[in-house]
């Protein structure tokens, strides 16, 4: 059978030796965040998905994470390879992929999503994934010279991976 395409909302060429009759039966309309999208056939891969979605004016790019949205609430991530069974009314999220970094504080492995983070930010973050300091310790960027540079609660830290942090008690004269 030669290829089918979707353009434009429903636009749809047919081959020639399929009857149209037959062929609407597999058009169903799915939603990548909030907007419809046409798609052909029983199943669909996650990156013809999310073509299909920007080919019909979703403003999202192929690098994307594409998720489907389960009524529930629940999410589940879907590889561009992944087959996804199509139905009617199915659910699909797509967003840009998150920036995350693991640094580490006081020797330990702390993971940080974005670009950039305060001082206080970094503190909070290593707090929460059980690095055994306060947020009232002085942070410290360890530079690779062997120096070292403080980083107050609102100096912003350009995020990659791999710095080094030690957290400080406001008491220690060490």
């Amino acid at each position: 059978m030669d290829s089918i395409e979707v353009k434009n909302c429903g636009e749809v060429q047919v081959p020639e030796n399929e009857g149209r009759e037959n062929f609407r039966e597999h058009i169903v309309t799915v939603s990548v965040n909030g907007l419809p999208v046409k798609l052909l056939g029983q199943s669909e891969t996650g990156k013809e998905i999310k073509t299909a979605a920007i080919e019909q004016g979703v403003p999202i790019h192929l690098d994307f994470v594409l998720e489907e949205d389960f009524p529930d609430g629940v999410h589940r991530e879907i590889a561009d390879h992944e087959e996804v069974r199509i139905d009617e009314g199915l659910r699909f999220i797509a967003h840009a992929k998150k920036h995350i970094v693991t640094v580490s504080v006081n020797e330990q492995p702390v993971k940080l999503e974005g670009h950039r983070a305060t001082g206080a930010e970094i503190k909070a973050a290593a707090i929460a994934q059980g690095v055994q300091i306060q947020p009232n310790f002085m942070l410290q960027e360890e530079l690779p010279n062997g120096t070292s540079r403080i980083v107050s609660d609102n100096d912003e830290v350009h995020l990659r991976e791999h710095l080094r942090f030690t957290a400080i008690a406001p008491d220690d004269n060490s």
